[in-house]
């Protein structure tokens, strides 16, 4: 049997030692969530409901995560909107914050009944709710840049949780049981019921008019075709392991490489922290590839904002499906 002379020891660890550290600056180099040698990776900021907090989480560079308590009642909706801020809607209006720190840097609370509010390219907000300011029904509220009424529409109904908009310039509302598309003036274009949808949460269109949407306490996620038809579902009791504990399929955001990120939400109040895994990655053929879930530092996770590879100077939506600049 073949002996390693002692001499040679030495030089045989320093070249482990060289490929080790190149391993490990590779995977600092890689970009954010993508599969490296510790695995996904993200960047994020999560809505923690149950416990009123809003969660910056940095995978890759912890130093940097921070959590703070909003003070937001009802908080749901996210959205990169430039110059390194989040916005955050809530049921009063909205709020901004520093990226870096968490620090809240503007607050508007003028209404009540929001469930949803984008920041558009002009500096409007549109701000969508139930009966906000004594409207009876489905209200959307654009605001301009100092936070003035310039217009008011109202749809029928009485139910509405995230408004996203369209690449046709339509609204898509998340309205109970089914998905509600929208013309900016005040009507109904068209309406896609999903069976097992209950209070569903979210809906976007991709560029082949197929859409993708969060079922609520239907606990699942679904893939629609232009006329409404489900081609697939995913994330379902059954579909997954025990331990998720599908229970309310809320905010969810489409990747690049087709994956997507959905926030499972575990109930209201501060102790769900070991009730289920909260946050899911999804390939594209439905199996879990990253999950995040801390029961001491959470209670129930609804809001979830992907930022890999963002550029935070700039605002973003995804009215083309995935997250981009606008």
């Amino acid at each position: 049997m073949r002996t390693i002379k002692p001499l040679i020891l030495p030089q045989i660890l320093l070249a482990l030692l060289s490929l080790f550290a190149l391993a490990a600056c590779s995977d600092k180099k890689s970009p954010a969530g993508a599969q490296t040698g510790k695995g996904i990776q993200h960047e994020l900021v999560v809505i923690d409901e149950g416990r009123d907090t809003l969660f910056y989480i940095n995978e890759r560079n912890p130093s940097k995560n921070w959590l703070v308590k909003t003070g937001l009642p009802k908080a749901r909706d996210l959205q990169l909107i430039g110059g390194g801020r989040l916005l955050v809607g809530y049921d009063n209006g909205y709020a901004e914050y520093n990226l870096a720190d968490g620090k809240q840097l503007k607050k508007y609370d003028a209404l009540s009944g929001v469930t949803s509010v984008r920041r558009q390219p002009d500096g409007n907000t549109i701000v969508t709710g139930v009966d906000l300011r004594g409207g009876k029904g489905v209200s959307v509220i654009v605001l301009d840049a100092t936070d003035r009424i310039r217009t008011t529409t109202v749809y029928p109904g009485n139910y509405v949780r995230l408004m996203r908009q369209t690449a046709q310039g339509t609204y898509l509302m998340a309205c109970g049981n089914e998905i509600r598309e929208a013309s900016t003036d005040g009507r109904y274009l068209k309406t896609y019921p999903v069976e097992g949808f209950k209070n569903m949460w979210k809906a976007m269109r991709l560029p082949d008019n197929r859409i993708i949407a969060s079922a609520g306490y239907g606990a699942f996620m679904a893939e629609l075709d232009a006329d409404g038809n489900v081609l697939r579902k995913w994330g379902a009791k059954g579909q997954v392991p025990d331990n998720v504990n599908p229970h309310f399929a809320a905010t969810f955001q489409l990747l690049p490489n087709g994956h997507t990120v959905l926030a499972n939400w575990q109930g209201h109040g501060p102790d769900h922290g070991k009730s289920g895994v909260q946050l899911l990655e999804f390939d594209k053929d439905g199996k879990i590839v990253w999950q995040w879930s801390k029961a001491d530092m959470i209670s129930s996770l609804q809001g979830v904002l992907v930022l890999d590879g963002l550029d935070t100077s700039r605002l973003h939506d995804e009215r083309n499906g995935v997250m981009e600049p606008l």
